[in-house]
């Protein structure tokens, strides 16, 4: 029963990050070990997307002044099985004017599920670039991805 209920919790999260996000989800594939590949995805969005109960549930801030970053790791083998990895992960934000912030990740891990979630402050409509370094067990050099995101107040 508390395993439906850890399912359970982790399906509203994630339909509510992808739902109501006005970007969809995004990811890069890498090489990985042995011929598999690493799915790296990721979104960001306005923390007021969020459910209430979520928030508090993730010790998260709902404002229209903080944006949200969810970031997981999928190892995809050679037959095709697809496995969530745990990494070290982490990143910086940078705005237009080139001050940098450290994103802090914390790690949630529900299940089979492994995500990484941050939290940053955003102007709206103005973008911002993330710059992610995502370590895997075993891997001598990150994934190293950035991408670029504005944040919208609803």
């Amino acid at each position: 029963m508390n395993d439906i209920r850890c399912v359970s919790r982790l399906l509203i999260m994630l339909l509510s990050l992808c739902a109501l996000s006005a970007h969809a989800e995004q990811k890069k594939v890498f090489d990985g070990p042995e011929g598999s590949e690493y799915e790296l995805h990721y979104i960001a969005l306005n923390s007021t997307f969020l459910e209430p109960e979520i928030a508090r549930q993730y010790q998260l801030i709902r404002s229209k002044a903080m944006g949200l970053i969810n970031i997981s790791l999928i190892q995809v083998f050679p037959d095709g099985r697809r496995k969530a990895q745990t990494a070290l992960v982490q990143g910086r934000v940078t705005n237009e004017i080139q001050q940098q912030n450290v994103l802090d990740f914390k790690q949630v891990i529900e299940g089979d599920a492994v995500y990484y979630l941050s939290q940053l402050q955003f102007a709206e409509g103005k973008n911002l670039r993330i710059d992610l370094e995502v370590y895997p067990p075993g891997l001598n050099e990150p994934l190293v991805h950035r991408f670029t995101h504005a944040f919208f107040n609803d």
